[in-house]
């Protein structure tokens, strides 16, 4: 009697019948009853494992059956049809001819046994998982094409809640009687991820950071874990907080493997319209939160040469320059020390103290600096750095901006305009006249022209050179347009924050406070008798907007400023 193994697999768990495969079983039960000489051994079952998503070496089971099939356990290895084994046509059919090779017979109840006993049989048996996998590329295309549609329309597919929501039932069933479900916010979640939000755009905090903070205080996630680094770097990333259904965040890869995530954002597939029942956190924050995560991807340097508005500053600790703080002397960053000393207290006996400071890198490390100070008291720089930036606010409190902001940008924005415009014209007339010369080389083939190919090539590469420069100006200006269109709105928007920003920044806590600095400050040098204070580009317009407006009494205010873009303050 020959000893007969079966094997079932469904892609999906949905396709299980309550933990069962029935149909596939029942088929090859029947089959083994209609063989005389074959005797049912055991069964294999393979619930929700993709035949042509995974690979060979991620099955569990098949790695068990061919351990079996090398020890002898088995003669026959019997599935309702041979998709069953597979659906890769890189490696499925040469797994039915290793059974083969290792005396065990491969049995489907739909196509028979597949023998090898020709060349014949070897491309047949190749088609026929060729074909499979081509089935399940259709199938993808069309799953995948319909979840794409459903998304837009506002329809969620998705059965496992994030964070923050619970999964409710619709009311709105599907052609197979299923009833739909979509998110509904757990205010008691929602608040927590309010609060992340808040700690990392407003607070400068990072995600272990987060993380550490939530399991302090004592919450769990969905599942009843502490929170980590990657569940909090996923919520920040998830565009449903604002009201949009979003899918293909990960994705198997073609040909089979572990899903991995989707890192570029414009693959990703977002409802059209927004939901509003959904959205916990507003888009503004989450924007916000999406440029502090690319800026800290990125070098520092970097970002300041885009002009980008960022904060990648860490807000630990409660210095308050960390990370752009440097030396006047030598370049190197000033690192943020806190010592003890000992002092004597009231009734005689000895106490210690605490004190901070900024220390240069490069002497802390006994390297050459051509400033005097090896250290600077925290307060020595904090305080005029500060009463500084509270005059500025005093400044532009007292001034109204707005239209003035408005023809300033709209004159830039014009003169740029007639200069892009003016190369433009340039540019086609110097297309226009090659177009003449390349009409002109037919002529001199002819014999017909009196000028040489020479002459009329190094005309052509002249006005090849000229239209070349045109194009590279143009795209500056229009690079310095749109860079000014930026700043202009951001200048718009410090307009109206400004009446609060001064009580604001007073009130912040230290986290805040550094952020917000970071977004007017690129840089601050400290010199032996001076701070310079680099203001970034936005921040820098505004002030000198406010300065024209009333030069007089910006000079009055702050008798210390210069013209230029820095401000610098005297001996400390």
């Amino acid at each position: 009697m020959k000893r007969v193994r079966c094997l079932y697999r469904v892609s999906t768990v949905k396709q299980l019948d309550k933990n069962d495969i029935p149909m596939q079983r029942i088929e090859c039960m029947k089959y083994i009853e209609m063989m005389p000489d074959w005797k049912f051994d055991k069964e294999y079952i393979e619930k929700g494992v993709s035949g042509y998503n995974k690979k060979l070496e991620d099955r569990d089971v098949l790695q068990e059956i061919r351990t079996d099939a090398i020890n002898k356990e088995f003669d026959v290895l019997l599935v309702f049809m041979f998709d069953r084994l597979g659906r890769r046509d890189d490696e499925t059919p040469f797994i039915v001819e290793w059974f083969d090779e290792h005396g065990i017979e491969v049995w489907s109840t739909q196509e028979g046994q597949q023998k090898f006993e020709s060349r014949a049989d070897k491309l047949i048996n190749y088609i026929r998982y060729w074909q499979s996998g081509g089935e399940s590329e259709k199938t993808s295309v069309r799953v995948r094409t319909k979840q794409r549609q459903m998304i837009e329309e506002g329809i969620n597919i998705s059965s496992v809640p994030p964070y923050g929501y619970q999964m409710v039932k619709t009311g709105i069933f599907t052609k197979r009687g299923v009833e739909r479900k979509t998110y509904e916010i757990v205010e008691s979640e929602a608040e927590i991820v309010r609060k992340i939000f808040d700690l990392f755009t407003e607070e400068g905090y990072g995600g272990m950071r987060i993380a550490k903070y939530l399991n302090e205080k004592g919450y769990k996630t969905h599942k009843g874990c502490e929170w980590s680094y990657s569940t909090i770097n996923n919520m920040l990333r998830n565009p449903t907080y604002t009201g949009y259904l979003c899918f293909h965040k990960t994705s198997v890869p073609i040909g089979g493997g572990k899903r991995k995530r989707v890192s570029n954002k414009e693959d990703w597939i977002y409802s059209k319209d927004k939901i509003p029942e959904i959205q916990i956190i507003s888009e503004e924050q989450f924007k916000k939160a999406q440029k502090i995560k690319k800026a800290r991807c990125n070098k520092n340097k970097q970002c300041e040469e885009e002009n980008k508005e960022y904060f990648s500053y860490q807000t630990k600790g409660d210095m308050l320059f960390t990370g752009y703080i440097v030396c006047g002397g030598c370049g190197s960053k000033l690192t943020t020390r806190i010592s003890k000393r000992t002092i004597k207290l009231e009734d005689g006996s000895k106490g210690y103290t605490r004190y901070k400071y900024y220390m240069c890198s490069h002497k802390a490390c006994g390297r050459e600096c051509n400033c005097k100070k090896k250290s600077h008291k925290n307060n020595c720089i904090e305080e005029p750095v500060l009463n500084e930036i509270y005059k500025y606010f005093d400044l532009l409190e007292k001034r109204d901006l707005s239209e003035t902001l408005r023809k300033i940008h709209k004159n830039t924005n014009e003169t740029e305009g007639k200069q892009i415009r003016e190369l433009e014209k340039n540019i086609k007339e110097y297309s226009n006249k090659n177009d003449l010369l390349k009409e002109e080389i037919i002529n001199v083939i002819t014999g017909k022209s009196t000028f040489s190919r020479e002459l009329i090539s190094e005309l052509m590469e002249e006005n090849k050179q000229k239209i070349e420069e045109f194009q590279r100006q143009k795209i500056g200006l229009e690079s310095l347009k749109k860079q000014k269109e930026v700043n202009f709105e951001q200048m718009l928007k410090m307009k109206s924050m400004i009446p609060n920003w001064k009580e604001v920044l007073k009130k912040a806590s230290c986290e805040r406070k550094k952020m917000i600095l970071s977004a007017m400050i690129k840089k601050i040098v400290v010199y032996d008798n001076k701070i310079d204070i680099h203001l970034r580009i936005s921040f820098n317009e505004f002030l000198r907007t406010a300065q024209k407006l009333d030069e007089k009494f910006a000079q009055n205010l702050c008798n210390t400023r210069t013209n230029q873009p820095n401000s610098t303050l005297g001996p400390f």
